[in-house]
């Protein structure tokens, strides 16, 4: 059993522009929201508690939602047990 713990992908999207979030949990109860900017694709990770993280997520998504569209949405392509 290791005693490391990793992120594990709960739900994410892509929008329009080609921006990719992903929302990450902890077995600790953290959550973590991770922004890949494109068109590199650079990367930034930030930690939450739970009730704050996901709500951040939902607000991300729409923000993202409404001018651009999302060409994928995990709520729609059901993947590795998403949200």
């Amino acid at each position: 059993m290791s005693s490391g713990m990793e992120w594990v992908l709960k739900a994410q999207f892509e929008a329009g522009g080609g921006d990719r979030v992903g929302l990450f949990a902890l077995d600790d109860g953290h959550v973590g929201i991770c922004w890949a900017y494109a068109p590199s694709h650079s990367m930034q990770l930030v930690s939450y508690d739970p009730e704050q993280g996901r709500h951040f997520f939902d607000t991300t998504r729409r923000q993202y939602e409404e001018p651009e569209g999302l060409t994928f949405d995990s709520r729609t392509e059901w993947q590795n047990g998403c949200l």
